[in-house]
């Protein structure tokens, strides 16, 4: 398999699990702002933090942080190569140059998520059109996956698709815990105590993990539970230590990878020694960014090993 076929593959992959994490995101915070009473301090600008743009927001925007702008940069504005549109498009093109290799229904898939994101995308700013455009999104993005596993020889091209994949849900689901949960781990939640657990609830709900989380049998939702449920849980795919574990596997189905499964072992290790009982805001906060730069030097040994090889 050619380098720049794997690095292809490897991209559209990252870049539709970012589209779908975002829109799943968006629609947590519509919820969890329904649900939180009105004096709570709890804004759309903690999005921006999520995906870590607060600069480039700035940058576009100023000081507005308003919810209009908020969801612009996140949904439609060709500026931010994060943004849904931007991501979609990306899967879409590295999808076409790849279209000798994946099924026809796959970039079939690719194309029709493409049209619908550019035709919805913009009226999704507004809250009346926002739920519907990001349910669809997501049930698009979702068969598109389903397709690729159902069709795709599971090659060592579909390897790398799954490593993209899974990378790039382990990082988004450190970022939302690290906003979301980060400013969780203080006395608020012996404070307000009925307060903490809705927003726990909403980290849980942010990675869809609220239902897998009560079928494990917890007596009830506190920081501690959740996040040992978010970091270890290798059962659950959208927790940090079973997408981890995915990656572990391709890596063993793909030759030449004794240097990523070096990175990504310690990435695991690290993962295991947290104490979330223990853990306090600013112990958290060291943790996630430690994390972020592991799992970008794991991409970075990545890139240099197949995607660069000469």
């Amino acid at each position: 398999m050619l380098s720049r076929v794997a690095e292809n593959v490897y991209w559209m992959a990252r870049y539709l699990e970012r589209a779908e994490d975002t829109a799943r995101l968006i629609n947590s915070m519509s919820n969890l702002l329904l649900d939180m009473p009105r004096d709570a301090e709890v804004t759309w600008f903690e999005l921006i933090k999520v995906v870590g743009a607060e600069e480039h927001f700035k940058e576009l925007y100023h000081d507005k942080r308003d919810e209009h702008s908020v969801m612009r940069y996140l949904i439609a504005d060709a500026r931010n190569p994060s943004a849904i549109i931007a991501c979609i498009k990306a899967a879409r093109e590295n999808a076409r140059v790849t279209r000798d290799i994946i099924p026809n229904e796959v970039w079939e898939q690719a194309n029709e998520l493409h049209y619908f994101s550019g035709e919805y995308a913009r009226g999704a700013i507004s809250r009346r059109k926002r739920n519907d455009f990001m349910s669809g999104l997501i049930r698009r993005s979702q068969t598109m996956v389903g397709i690729m596993m159902g069709t795709m020889s599971h090659d060592a091209v579909y390897q790398f698709l799954r490593i993209g994949r899974n990378l790039e849900r382990a990082e988004m689901s450190s970022r939302i815990v690290d906003v979301a949960a980060g400013n969780l781990l203080s006395d608020e939640e012996d404070f307000n105590p009925a307060f903490a657990t809705v927003r726990w609830i909403n980290v849980l709900k942010s990675l869809n993990a609220f239902h897998a989380y009560r079928l494990q049998g917890y007596l009830g939702v506190n920081g501690g539970d959740v996040l040992d449920y978010l970091f270890n849980q290798r059962d659950f795919p959208r927790s940090m230590g079973h997408c981890l574990q995915e990656v572990g596997h391709c890596l063993s189905e793909v030759p030449g990878s004794q240097g990523p499964r070096r990175r990504l072992n310690q990435m695991i290790k690290e993962i295991e020694k947290v104490n979330t009982n223990r853990l306090k805001r600013s112990g958290l906060r060291q943790f996630i960014d430690k994390f972020q730069r592991s799992s970008d030097g794991l991409h970075k040994v990545l890139t240099d090993t197949y995607f660069r090889y000469e």
